[in-house]
């Protein structure tokens, strides 16, 4: 038995839409093996060391921050969002994966003192700095002439 299908007209309308659209858009083609990586900053304020990652699109159960032997560790993961099958992608420019960035702490930089804060997927880490590390002013002393 042959089974006719009915052509819908507005189904043609949103074909020849999609058709024109993608004929007039390059979209960039999608990237194997992104890599993911913030940018980062790192400043002096109020006697802390400040340091800031822009990491949009991340949970913040996915931030893992550690101190051991004077250095700070900061472990990012970005991850695709799992509701969008492969095939469904249109294109696909956000890198997805793994960061991690290990600095150097001053000597003596107080573990339990240092705080994080994630705000608008820009988090910031601060140290407060060890008193041998702030700037001293120091006070230049005039000697009197010695007679001779």
């Amino acid at each position: 038995m042959l089974a006719l299908a009915r052509r819908n007209p507005i189904n043609d309308v949103f074909a020849e839409f999609d058709n024109l659209f993608r004929r007039s858009w390059v979209w960039p083609a999608p990237q194997e093996n992104l890599t993911f990586a913030p940018e980062v900053e790192s400043y002096t304020k109020d006697d802390h060391l400040v340091y800031r990652f822009a990491i949009p699109g991340v949970d913040a159960k996915d931030v893992h921050i550690s101190t051991a032997n004077n250095r700070l560790t900061v472990k990012v993961e970005r991850k695709a969002p799992s509701n969008v099958k492969e095939g469904d992608w249109h294109f696909q420019s956000f890198s997805y994966g793994k960061f991690e960035q290990t600095v150097l702490l001053p000597r003596g930089t107080d573990p339990d003192a240092i705080s994080a804060t994630f705000k608008n997927g820009v988090l910031e880490v601060t140290a407060p700095l060890p008193k041998a590390t702030l700037p001293k002013k120091i006070e230049v002393k005039e000697l009197a002439e010695v007679a001779g």
